[in-house]
C-alpha cells in the first residue's frame, strides 16, 4: 500500500473502497498512487482535503457507528479521494458536484443510499452553469451556517485555473479560517 494511512478505521475504510466497485477501487488507487496522507482529527466535521500537501482530513468515526454509518464514512474518504484525483489546490462547486457524486456512487456500490447527497447531486452536470447554480444552493441549504456551509459560501461556480485562482483561494482561505474560528 502507497496511500498512507495509520489510523485503523480509515485503513479499513480505504481497504473497503479497494474491494468495492469500479468508481471505488479507482478511487482507492488514486489514493495509492498519489501516496496521499489520510489523517482522522476530531478538529474538523466531514472531510477536507488539502491537494497542495497531498493530504486527506477526516472527522472520526464515532464510536457507536453501525455498519451503515462505517460505509458512509468510507464514502466520505471516496468524496475526499475525488479531489485528490482533481489535483486543484483550491476548490469550486464544479468540482464539488464530481466528488459528491462520486460518492453517491461509492455509496450504492457499497449498498447504501445518501438519500440528500445522490439526490442533490448525482444527475447534475458539472460543466452546467445551470447545474452548478443548483448545486450551490444545495450545498448551502445542506450545510447552512456551519463550518463546511461558510467554505461552500466562498466557492466559485466553476473551476478557475491559472492566475485566475488567485483571488477565489483568498476567499477560500479566509473562509477556512472562519469556519475555524466559528467552531
Amino acid at each position: 500500500m502507497n496511500a498512507r494511512i495509520d489510523h485503523p478505521d480509515a485503513l479499513r475504510a480505504f481497504q473497503v473502497l479497494q474491494n468495492a466497485g469500479p468508481r471505488a477501487r479507482e478511487l482507492a488507487k488514486v489514493l495509492d498512487e498519489r501516496r496521499t496522507r489520510v489523517r482522522v482529527t476530531p478538529k474538523i466535521y466531514g472531510g477536507f482535503t488539502l491537494n497542495f500537501i497531498n493530504t486527506i482530513f477526516l472527522m472520526p468515526l464515532r464510536a457507536d457507528a453501525s455498519d451503515w454509518d462505517f460505509k458512509a464514512w468510507a464514502s466520505l474518504l471516496a468524496h475526499e479521494a475525488c479531489h485528490v484525483e482533481q489535483t486543484f489546490w483550491i476548490d469550486s462547486v464544479q468540482q464539488e458536484i464530481r466528488a459528491y457524486t462520486a460518492q453517491a456512487f461509492v455509496g450504492d456500490e457499497l449498498g447504501i443510499d445518501l438519500g440528500y447527497i445522490k439526490h442533490a447531486f448525482a444527475n447534475l452536470n458539472p460543466d452546467s452553469s445551470e447545474h452548478q447554480r443548483l448545486a450551490q444552493a444545495a450545498l448551502l441549504s445542506l450545510f447552512g451556517s456551519t463550518p463546511a456551509g461558510i467554505v461552500y459560501a466562498s466557492l466559485p461556480l466553476m473551476q478557475p485555473l491559472g492566475v485566475h485562482a488567485f483571488v477565489p483561494a483568498m476567499r477560500q482561505l479566509a473562509a477556512v479560517l472562519r469556519a475555524g474560528l466559528k467552531r
